[in-house]
């Protein structure tokens, strides 16, 4: 299987192409520059934007899956920028997906067979599948349990494009999965470059607020092995999936969990107010939200388990694998 990756030099979209190719894929790495693909993946230089390559990109490539992870993050403060690359970029992509699936091509190439329907051209038997990654983290659901059935609050620029996408995916016409993880933890991503080390800094002021909100978390290889199954489970066409460990956990004592881990003292709070000025509001209020995702879905349909649990468990293998990055380096 040929599967594309956006988003591939990315925290969740590395890890995703490691499991792709040991699941032996033949996968392609969509990135903005030679040299930050993952290893072992071929790289496609193009990005979301209106002239930024993407339709070649995606031709070339001739996936039979396409893995969507790329997007501007809830801390990005232009609002206008986040609809343009998360909502533009992915009706681009499916568009990208729909006229790979509709055109003729010459016969003879090396792009996968397929029927013949002219002299001399072919076309595809079916459209590339679209698995996109989406958020539950959209807005405060006040300790709220969360299923995949349930109207999401919906509060900020980055939650409001992620939810129109999923129904710009969903009504496609592509065979396409939704997947929705909550906050998404691991050696890398914001967690290894704005979490740890807030908590390493002489003041530790890392826990916005009280810190008694319940934070819904999973590890990014359970991330990866849930999206790992979306693409091979043909049943799994036209879901949603929700993707959490299974204990919410306080941010608190998430922050505290990790401090422990590092060697370093508690926490300290900072009134969510200073840290808007600071992070903007955005940012914090993803932060400050309390809320518990239900897995259940993904387990029952998907047989998805998490390799990490919970956070006791995912907290010590994220901070060792950052340790020993660290050490190598």
């Amino acid at each position: 299987m040929r599967v594309l990756v956006t988003g591939a030099s990315g925290f969740i979209g590395g890890v995703v192409c490691r499991r792709a190719l040991e699941c032996g894929y033949e996968v392609s790495s969509l990135v903005r520059r030679l040299g930050s693909e993952p290893p072992g993946t071929v790289p496609l230089v193009a990005d979301l934007g209106p002239s930024g390559g993407l339709g070649d990109a995606v031709a070339q490539a001739q996936p039979d899956c396409v893995v969507h992870l790329a997007a501007e993050i809830a801390s990005q403060r232009d609002a206008r920028k986040v609809a343009e690359v998360n909502v533009g970029g992915t009706r681009r992509l499916l568009d990208a997906c729909q006229a790979l699936a509709e055109a003729p091509r010459e016969a003879g190439t090396e792009r996968r067979p397929g029927p013949a329907t002219e002299a001399g051209t072919e076309r595809r038997p079916t459209p590339p599948r679209f698995i996109f990654s989406s958020t539950v983290v959209t807005g405060d659901a006040h300790g709220a349990l969360l299923t995949e059935e349930s109207a999401l609050p919906v509060e900020t620029p980055y939650g409001r494009s992620k939810q129109e996408c999923e129904r710009m995916v969903l009504d496609s016409g592509l065979p396409a999965v939704v997947v929705r993880p909550s906050h998404v933890y691991g050696p890398g991503g914001w967690y290894a470059e704005e979490l740890v080390p807030r908590l390493r800094q002489p003041g530790r002021l890392a826990v916005i607020g009280s810190g008694g909100n319940l934070w819904d978390v999973v590890h990014v290889e359970d991330v990866a092995a849930a999206i790992l199954l979306a693409i091979s489970a043909p049943a799994a066409s036209g879901r949603v999936f929700h993707v959490a460990d299974d204990e919410p956990i306080t941010f608190y004592d998430f922050m505290a969990l990790t401090a422990s881990e590092l060697g370093v003292g508690p926490p300290r709070r900072i009134p969510a107010a200073v840290a808007r000025l600071v992070a903007g509001r955005n940012a914090v209020d993803a932060v400050v939200r309390s809320a518990r995702s239900s897995n259940e879905r993904i387990k029952r349909e998907l047989g998805w388990e998490p390799r990490f649990p919970t956070a006791r468990e995912g907290v010590p293998d994220a901070i060792a694998r950052l340790v020993a990055v660290s050490a190598a380096s």
